[in-house]
């Protein structure tokens, strides 16, 4: 009608890491990154408007807020919590995604309230939200085989077969995040961790 104009009033933030350029597009670190993509693609949102230090997409239908930091992993918790103050959200209303070296590739986990287990990216949010009281994806990357070559590995590509797994498993990940964002969340949060690539 006239005289109505779209709100963008997120309900909930959905927060992919990763790290902003194109030589780090495929690599380990920016697991999240590839699934916001993803979930972007599947539900017809486009990341791409400028804010809080990150790009965005606003899914209007859920009133849910896509975000990719552009502030590099180590310091995704400004991003986050700029657009949580601006909204006046909670941490509560965050789902992160993020790389999970504990995990092997083909695995994830949805979990609530950890710890940063050393991630870096995690160690910001929590760090600026001053709680870690937000909802995790971990979506598993495996290790490398000496504790030295870390961040070699995790800027290190995914071969060809691994992103092929991870293709799938995106689809059972973004089905949990359907049900989570619909309110059914400990059924999400099941569904998600109980997937595992074929």
């Amino acid at each position: 009608m006239f005289g109505l104009q779209k709100t963008h009033k997120p309900a909930l933030i959905v927060a992919g890491l990763g790290n902003p350029e194109k030589k780090y597009l495929s690599t380990r670190h920016n697991a999240g990154y590839l699934f916001l993509s993803a979930f972007a693609r599947k539900i017809g949102c486009e990341i791409r408007k400028k804010q809080f230090d990150s790009l965005t997409g606003y899914w209007q239908e859920q009133a849910v807020l896509l975000l990719m930091p552009l502030t590099y992993m180590n310091l995704s918790g400004i991003a986050v919590h700029a657009a949580m103050k601006k909204h006046h959200l909670t941490p509560q209303d965050i789902v992160v995604v993020h790389d999970e070296m504990d995990l092997p590739v083909g695995r994830v986990k949805f979990n609530y309230s950890r710890s940063s287990a050393g991630h870096k990216g995690i160690e910001s949010i929590i760090e600026k939200l001053g709680s870690r009281d937000f909802y995790r994806i971990r979506i598993g990357i495996g290790k490398p085989d000496r504790a030295d070559d870390t961040i070699d590995y995790v800027l290190s590509k995914f071969g060809a077969q691994e992103m092929q797994d991870l293709e799938g498993l995106f689809d059972t990940i973004a089905d949990g995040l359907m049900m989570f964002i619909n309110g059914e969340r400990q059924k999400a949060m099941e569904l998600v961790n109980k997937a595992k690539a074929v």
